[in-house]
């Protein structure tokens, strides 16, 4: 039987099925590649608006725009707002390698980051880990590695060749690793698809031209504003040297694009997290908003601009994508493969995307009946998309998020071609739905066909969620792969994976476990 941790209100006893694995990543990286070299696993998120910690500096080179660094007001973005830092943290260093660690099996071992460095932080980091693992058959349990921070990855001490990661972290330049940061970088961004030949929107790629000279080279108020900020800034109107004549005229160049863009259009951020960045303008009225909300003073696009510098600006973090909507999509489906270093590709499997009103992503669904059917239909797209990423030196798993049309060539394509299949979003990392083809065992072995994995958020410890859910806990149609009790608020965030006979009783299961819950956005 599985492992739980014991009760500590006088509770009963939850008999907990082992969960055994398909395949785990391990596994699969070593299909994809042959060489003999041991991989640390490195899975946590990242952001550029805020420090997660002292010890886990938010990315400058690399920049990602996540919702919060779109969103949040500048003021905001400090290491002075604790709740919304310990939110991050909470999300990027522990719920999203937690769910990725409970799939990655033993012989490569995964590297988390505390939250903090005291020893009653520290303790409760690997406990709620190793509570989330402990139901794992013994043989695919992953080995946790605990540091402080991308600094101090024990890469000696653990016998470490390179380090396979899920995002680009700035503090990994000074290992070994699988596969160029940069080069990474460029598969995920939005233009990296849109030059990429595959079949994806017509797009239009505004370009910003040069970069932001630092802040004690420019003007009194630049240098007073930014050493009290955490995010650099350059204020509209008040900066009288270089650096605000800079951003004026790249601003412009990007609103005036917006502004000559007749309705409907999609607009996207150069590199994203979690769905964030991306703005579907369907109205005249909409368009209106958008255009209000890249001209405001701390509005996503000047804050955006205001971080590419001499270090990055050959990476183009600034440049914007729009493209043509795709017309009356019939399906939406995140195809999940593995890549091999031959530039072949291993269907995982296709499942369907769960989406918010703000395009933020927060979950999969799959139907394992129709595996073979939809393998079938995406074959050539995932064929090529291997090729396309391999040849650019990556291996391991890789999501494409792909709209069909029920008529081919309605929507037009960057490349001219015509095609019902279109490539909206390129994931070059393991995917938030990785773990339910290597479930599908478990699933189907129960007698259960269809899956779902999803994040919540809930006013309950971990054992309380497990007593409220306990008959389907035991039954093994539903299990933690991500958890993370936050004692300060009393709250966790979670991802769940939970599995039904059919879709209608998936569905009806799921609106169960998210009527006591709340939605977790990236």
């Amino acid at each position: 039987m599985g492992s739980v941790t014991k009760p500590t209100d006088g509770g009963g006893s939850i008999n907990l099925p082992t969960i055994k694995l398909d395949m785990t990543l391990a596994e699969l990286y070593k299909q994809a590649s042959s060489s003999p070299e041991k991989l640390g696993f490195v899975f946590c998120g990242v952001n550029s608006g805020l420090d997660l910690n002292p010890d886990f500096p938010r990315n400058t080179k690399f920049l990602y725009q996540d919702s919060p660094f779109n969103t949040v007001p500048r003021h905001d973005l400090s290491k002075d707002n604790a709740g919304l830092q310990r939110s991050l943290a909470i999300k990027y260093l522990s719920l999203i390698p937690q769910r990725d660690a409970f799939i990655s099996g033993a012989g490569c071992p995964v590297i988390l980051f505390n939250l903090g460095q005291s020893p009653e932080q520290v303790e409760h980091d690997r406990h709620e880990a190793e509570a989330t693992i402990s139901v794992l058959d013994p043989s695919q349990r992953p080995e946790l590695v605990f540091c402080a921070g991308p600094s101090n990855i024990p890469v000696e001490e653990k016998g470490i060749d390179k380090l396979a990661y899920k995002v680009v972290l700035d503090g990994l330049e000074k290992y070994k690793l699988t596969h160029d940061l940069e080069t990474h970088w460029f598969l995920n961004s939005k233009a990296g698809l849109a030059l990429s030949g595959l079949p994806t929107p017509r797009v239009q790629i505004v370009e910003v031209e040069g970069f932001s000279g630092p802040a004690e080279e420019c003007c009194d108020v630049c240098r007073t504003v930014n050493a009290e900020q955490d995010i650099d800034f350059i204020p509209a109107r008040k900066c009288s040297g270089p650096r605000g004549q800079w951003l004026d005229a790249q601003a412009n160049r990007v609103i005036d694009a917006i502004a000559d863009r007749k309705v409907s259009f999609v607009l996207k951020n150069q590199q994203t997290f979690g769905g964030a960045g991306t703005w579907v303008i369907t109205t005249e009225e909409q368009k209106e908003a958008l255009l209000d909300d890249m001209k405001r003073e701390d509005g996503p696009l000047r804050k955006l601009l205001a971080q590419i510098t001499v270090e990055n600006h050959h990476l183009s973090p600034g440049s914007l994508v729009i493209s043509d909507i795709v017309k009356d999509p019939i399906g939406d489906y995140g195809l999940t493969f593995l890549v091999k270093e031959s530039g072949e590709a291993e269907f995982l499997a296709a499942s369907e995307q769960m989406i918010d009103g703000n395009n933020a992503w927060l979950g999969s669904t799959i139907n394992y009946d129709n595996q073979e059917r939809l393998h079938d239909k995406f074959k050539d797209v995932i064929e090529r998309t291997a090729k396309w990423v391999a040849s650019h030196g990556y291996f391991g798993p890789v999501g494409v998020d792909v709209l069909e049309t029920a008529t081919p060539g309605e929507t037009a394509t960057h490349s001219g071609e015509v095609t019902a299949f279109h490539i909206v979003d390129l994931n070059v990392r393991t995917s938030g739905s990785l773990s339910l083809p290597l479930l599908r065992g478990h699933f189907v072995g129960r007698g259960l066909n269809c899956a779902s994995s999803f994040s919540i958020t809930v006013k309950a410890t971990r054992r309380e969620f497990m007593e409220k859910w306990k008959q389907d806990f035991e039954a093994g149609r539903m299990f933690i792969v991500s958890w993370y009790e936050d004692e300060s608020v009393e709250e966790s965030v979670a991802d769940v994976v939970i599995g039904a006979e059919g879709e209608a009783e998936l569905e009806e299961l799921m609106g169960r476990v998210r009527e006591s819950s709340e939605e977790v956005t990236f």
